[in-house]
Formats: C-alpha cells, structure tokens, sequence
C-alpha cells in the first residue's frame, strides 16, 4: 500500500508561490502592465481552455498525440530493453553494436525531420519515428548501466553455485537493472510528449503541436499558455503512471525476498 504523503511547510510554500504567481499575471495584464499578446492572464487561459473543449477543437488533437506518442514510446520501450537483453547476454554484440548506437544517437533528431518527413509523410509515422528515436537509447542505455552495477557479491556467489550466463543475467542482472530501467523509461516519457509537440509544430495537420503552431501564428497567447500547460501536465502525469508501475513491481519483488 503506497504511504500517504503528509503535507509540509514546504508544500503550502509552494502552493502559495503559485497563487501568489498566477494573481499577479492576473493583475498585469489586466492594469496593461503586460500586453496580452505577451501573456495571457490565468482568466484567459481558463476562458481559451473551455472555449476549445466546447466547440470539439481540443479532444481529437489531443487524442493523435497520445496515439503517436503511445505508439512510439511502447515501440522505443519494446526494442530498447530487447537491446539490452541481449548486450547483456552477448557482450561481444554489445561492443559491436555500441559505436553505431552513439552515432545515431548523436544525430539531432530536430535536423533529420525533414528527411522523416520526406520517408514517411507528415502523418502518423513519421511522428512515431521521431518519438522512438528520442526515447529507445535512454531506456537502452540506462537499463544496460544498471545490469552491469549488478553488485558483484551476487555475482560471485552464483558463480559458487556453478550458474550459468542465462541463470546470471536473469535471475541476477536484469532484477539487479529494474530501477535503472524505469529510471530510463521515466527520462523517455517526459520526453516523449515534448518530441511529438515539436514535430507537429514543424509539420502535420493535426496534434497539440499544431493546435501550439496555430495559436502562434495568429498571436493567441491565451491558446498557447493552455497547450503548453496542458502538454506539461500530461507529462508529468506519465512519469507518475510509470513511477507507479515502478513502485508495484518493486514493492512485489521485495515482497517475494521477504517471503523466502
């Protein structure tokens, strides 16, 4: 059962720096202090927010990012530890496959878009592409960092017992890299959302991303606070969802130690 959290001096501090925050958005635009084109008051945010759920504009954009965000992050996560599976099996593939791994990774994903969009079209792949190519060496990388942390008392005693390397990686090594590994996953989901943004701000008829483009073009700062707020909270709320998974298949890892 997940312990609930006491509230604390330093969470009512934090509350009241964003009240107190939002009042004097609120105050500034308002007075004329701030133009509107600049920022948009908390009311107009909240207004621009209702607007777009009323009249249809918000739901099926924000539907297609998910799935093309859905789609690419799984896909990354799919591949990402299969990888790592097996440089943890085959070391040698490891040392092979490495060097190619960091240059790919090392390309800026923002400069090739134009080649995905010229590969796969300014839909759907082209965004689960560029997702996956932000998110599968994260989640590749730190899984195979916590594999190889795998502390060398269990090592040597599983040699003791004569375990062979299938026994020691996943009986040893791969519970050994869980924590790095959703350490991996949750650096790919707050990323994930961003990346697909970004893509559909340079091209698509569709997505938050070009709901973000829209606004900028017509100078709607009232749109724009509102998609990126709400882009934000959607990440965030990601990261929790997998933080949360993380917490069940660990507590349920200890609890079957505890039971032997």
């Amino acid at each position: 059962m997940v312990k609930k959290r006491k509230i604390t001096w330093i969470n009512i501090l934090q509350i009241v720096t964003i009240v107190l925050l939002l009042a004097y958005m609120q105050y500034a635009v308002d007075s004329g202090k701030i133009s509107k084109i600049f920022i948009a008051s908390p009311k107009m945010i909240w207004d621009d927010a209702v607007k777009s759920i009323k009249t249809g504009v918000l739901l099926p954009n924000l539907i297609l990012t998910l799935q093309e965000v859905f789609v690419g992050y799984f896909l990354a996560a799919a591949v990402g530890i299969s990888i790592a599976l097996l440089w943890t099996l085959f070391p040698k593939l490891e040392e092979y496959m490495d060097v190619f791994c960091q240059a790919i990774m090392a390309v800026p994903k923002t400069a090739i878009l134009p080649l995905l969009i010229l590969w796969f079209g300014i839909g759907f792949q082209s965004k689960v592409v560029l997702i996956f190519l932000f998110t599968v060496f994260q989640i590749l990388y730190n899984t195979v960092t916590g594999a190889k942390q795998t502390d060398i008392k269990y090592l040597k005693v599983a040699k003791v017992f004569q375990a062979n390397r299938l026994q020691i990686v996943f009986h040893i090594m791969i519970p050994a890299a869980i924590p790095s590994l959703f350490n991996g996953l949750k650096l790919a989901a707050a990323t994930a959302l961003t990346g697909v943004v970004f893509s559909e701000m340079q091209s698509a008829k569709g997505g938050l991303g070009y709901l973000l483009s829209e606004a900028q073009n017509l100078l709607n700062s009232a749109r724009m606070f509102f998609i990126i707020i709400l882009v934000t909270v959607i990440s965030v709320l990601f990261v929790q969802i997998i933080h949360l998974i993380e917490y069940l298949v660990c507590h349920k890892w200890q609890q079957k130690i505890h039971d032997v």
